[in-house]
């Protein structure tokens, strides 16, 4: 049999088949192919696992993708000008990445058929599962769909299920056909979840909190996560394309309506690594070698930080986020410099060192870094946009405000949970200083779009630079310099997409080419994505 590497529907399998080291990981998970009975909700955290890579900040992720690629894109990572690599792509991170998605959906395709052969009893039990699956599914489908356009979805996943190799080969779905389910799907789950908040099963009631590693069984948080995750999208494709009527109504929908989103800092959706934990559901193990090569500060990013010349001081989260050069200043890698200076600067000893780096006891050596999924500062400058666009009632001048203040609070919260000393170990300045700070950006600001995705952007940073990346292909803000890599042989210029990964020219065929010539016959990574501006 032709050997399918990484192929979409057969490596979607492997997600399910393949064997796990992790004893506290399988005693929670049912492999479909060693049992003869799989549970649902262990079923669900397999889904959950699947994801893992892309859900915590892990080593590979951002080694290779988030700083290697994504960062650098969106650059919320320094990097230098090299000439001939400046934007390259590795088609195997493309690979892993893409790869990764589909061993989600595999193990989702399980779970829903475990489900739908189930008596109407054991459905009763089991719906939680399969609803909170299907959340985090979107989340990652979404994803996918903004990093490479039209992807397989549909007719994805079931060979476990199907055993049929040649019907495997799924075609891609449209991205704006899937991005209007989504939207309208979340709308419906928010709804189903809470509706099951106060009914669950004594059986699923028991389950759940050990099974679910995302949200602990806290359902109130997967309501937000969900309303949040639809907000986000809704968002995303409101100001241009053919989806922007119906991203306004939703918008609308969810902030007219006061939906429950999240709105205060223990609304945070995110993850909390613990490397002194048994539970092997905590992977925050060799986050510092993911940052390794890639803790440079970006110049961009420290000029939106540096804001003293615009309110009189700088940025609270400056030092948290930022240790300074040997001079004990803040510089950073820019655009603007020559390859050879930047190669030279580097070159020097420690004691000399030029640029900034990450601050190590914040992010590089925490054990307990918070792994962010959806933060409430994002949902915060989410409403302050849709208030200041008018696709919502609100005032968008409070909104960026409790944006700023949360997204102070979520990069203190990790520095204060470090057990490291070998970066910033300051205070955390009181709320109401950094309101001051954040109503003085907002009072400066002649253009209120472009200083809410600033520090949007600034948010996510390096710890999500993939939604930082959609919010400067989105807005075109912040206003980013880059250079065209003259010697490049395949992008000279920074990316609109990620190409499709080899596997899929190779294994998938037909139906890539197909996909293709949809795009005009050529997988151009300068094809703009539909919400894109």
């Amino acid at each position: 049999m032709k050997k399918i590497y990484l192929m979409i529907a057969l490596v979607a399998s492997l997600g399910i088949f393949s064997a796990c080291s992790d004893d506290d990981y399988t005693s929670k998970y049912d492999n479909p192919a060693q049992t003869t009975k799989s549970s649902c909700d262990k079923l669900m955290t397999g889904v959950f696992y699947a994801g893992k890579d892309y859900t915590y900040n892990t080593y590979w992720r951002m080694y290779t993708w988030d700083n290697g690629i994504i960062g650098k894109y969106a650059q919320t990572i320094g990097f230098t000008n090299s000439p001939g690599s400046m934007y390259s792509a590795q088609d195997s991170y493309a690979n892993n990445r893409w790869e990764n998605f589909y061993k989600v959906l595999a193990n989702f395709r399980a779970l829903q058929n475990v489900y739908e052969n189930e008596s109407e009893n054991d459905q009763k039990n089991d719906k939680i599962f399969l609803l909170l699956s299907e959340i985090f599914l979107y989340d990652h489908l979404s994803q996918i769909i903004d990093f490479w356009g039209d992807v397989p979805f549909e007719q994805a996943g079931y060979l476990a299920i199907t055993g049929d190799v040649a019907g495997s080969y799924a075609s891609y779905d449209d991205a704006v056909t899937l991005y209007t389910h989504i939207l309208s799907r979340l709308g419906e789950l928010a709804t189903e979840v809470s509706a099951l908040s106060n009914n669950l099963s004594p059986i699923a009631a028991a389950a759940l909190p050990a099974q679910d590693f995302l949200c602990k069984g806290d359902l109130n948080k997967w309501v937000k996560y969900c309303n949040d995750l639809r907000l986000r999208l809704a968002v995303r494709v409101a100001s241009q394309g053919d989806l922007a009527s119906t991203g306004r109504a939703a918008v609308a929908e969810i902030l007219n309506g006061h939906k429950s989103i999240s709105s205060s800092f223990s609304d945070n959706i995110s993850l909390v690594g613990d490397n002194g934990s048994t539970d092997e559901f905590n992977f925050s193990d060799a986050i510092r070698d993911g940052y390794k090569d890639h803790s440079r500060a970006n110049q961009a990013m420290l000029d939106v930080l540096l804001t003293a010349d615009k309110v009189g001081y700088n940025d609270y989260r400056l030092p948290i986020m930022y240790s300074t050069n040997a001079a004990g200043d803040y510089k950073g890698l820019s655009t603007h410099e020559e390859y050879g200076d930047q190669e030279t600067n580097i070159a020097l000893v420690e004691a000399k060192r030029v640029y900034s780096r990450i601050d190590s006891t914040t992010v590089i050596y925490n054990q307990y870094l918070r792994h962010p999924i959806i933060s409430t500062a994002e949902v915060d400058f989410l409403r302050a946009e849709a208030y200041q666009q008018g696709w919502a009632n609100g005032d968008a001048k409070e909104a960026f405000i409790d944006g700023v203040v949360n997204s102070t609070k979520y990069y203190f919260d990790c520095n204060a949970a470090s057990e490291s000393t070998y970066g910033f170990t300051g205070t955390e300045p009181a709320e109401s200083d950094v309101r001051a700070f954040a109503e003085a950006l907002w009072n400066k600001a002649t253009n209120k779009l472009e200083v809410i995705i600033e520090q949007k952007w600034l948010n996510f940073g390096f710890l999500q630079p993939s939604q930082a990346w959609n919010e400067v292909r989105r807005t075109g803000y912040p206003v980013l310099y880059f250079p065209t890599d003259a010697t490049a042989q395949v992008l000279k210029n920074v990316p609109n997409r990620v190409r499709y990964p080899s596997s899929e020219r190779n294994n998938n065929a037909t139906n890539y080419n197909n996909a293709v010539q949809k795009m005009g016959g050529t997988d151009d990574a300068y094809i703009k994505l539909f919400w894109a501006k």
